[in-house]
């Protein structure tokens, strides 16, 4: 094991903000590979033994504001089909990143995120709404809880221009046709996370709603997606990676088959507020 070697303060030897930085230059580290990173580092319990780390890099998503001093907001798609949200800070892997035959790229991200719910969510069209009985033999209306805002993974397999994302193996762009709607089927979402686009709460009585539901108060949460890139057949070039978001989703059912559609109605004033993030990758092979 390599050992860093730095000799003490000496007399006469300036003490600012300068000389400092200069004494711990020696144990940055700015590039993370093969040769300064050792496999314990990773989670090797779950491998069985010959995996081998070859590529590891990160990419800042979002501002770096741990105080939610500056966020970006995103709003709500009101019509379909539509764009994605890229959410800041696409990865870049320059001339390409490989994925041989027999190693797995495995992309981990987290973001700190705020919804808004606005006040859609009880309009008549929206899927978000639902009514109660009430006292008296009156309705009250309160959410569903099933509105979500779709986080999902989109990479480039053409050029380091990085000017045709696409959505990654086993995930969809939520812009499929199921009847009057718009989405995808849970099992074109492998690479898809959620979070919830509202908190309501109302107080019940003899199975009734003894007031109007309240909005809770939503505040700052972290989300987290992974996905994986296996090869067994072909190697397969990746130029870049990013993470982008689409709102407001809402769980649907055509028979026996589960979709994420979207929510046009809901997402009218509806917003999403993120700060900072992180997005991760570890390409790794069997010796």
């Amino acid at each position: 094991m390599s050992r860093i070697t730095d000799g003490p303060v000496r007399d006469g030897d300036a003490l600012n903000a300068a000389s400092l930085n200069d004494r711990f230059s020696s144990y940055t580290q700015t590039d993370l590979n093969q040769f300064n990173a050792r496999d314990a580092s990773h989670d090797l319990p779950q491998f069985t033994p010959g995996w081998v780390v070859t590529h590891t890099q990160s990419q800042l998503l979002g501002a770096t504001s741990f105080k939610h001093s500056s966020t970006t907001t995103v709003n709500g798609m009101t019509a379909m089909p539509a764009a994605a949200t890229a959410i800041t800070g696409t990865m870049s892997f320059g001339a390409g990143l490989t994925v041989a035959v027999d190693e797995i790229l495995r992309v981990y991200w987290n973001l700190s995120v705020k919804p808004n719910p606005g006040s859609n969510w009880n309009t008549a069209g929206s899927h978000g709404f639902y009514t109660f009985p009430a006292t008296g033999g009156s309705t009250r209306a309160a959410s569903t809880w099933g509105a979500v805002w779709a986080f999902y993974l989109e990479y480039d397999l053409t050029s380091s221009a990085l000017t045709n994302f696409q959505t990654v193996t086993g995930q969809g762009d939520f812009t499929g046709t199921i009847g009057p709607e718009y989405g995808n089927q849970l099992n074109d979402c492998q690479a898809t996370s959620v979070v919830p686009a509202d908190l309501r709460y109302a107080d019940p009585l003899n199975g009734e709603l003894d007031g109007a539901s309240n909005q809770g108060n939503v505040k700052w949460r972290g989300i987290s997606g992974s996905w994986y890139l296996p090869r067994t057949v072909s190697a397969q070039t990746v130029y870049g990676l990013r993470v982008v978001v689409k709102g407001i989703m809402h769980p649907w059912s055509v028979g026996t088959t589960n979709y994420l559609v979207h929510d046009p109605t809901y997402s009218t004033g509806a917003s999403l507020e993120y700060t900072s993030g992180n997005l991760s990758v570890l390409k790794q092979r069997v010796k």
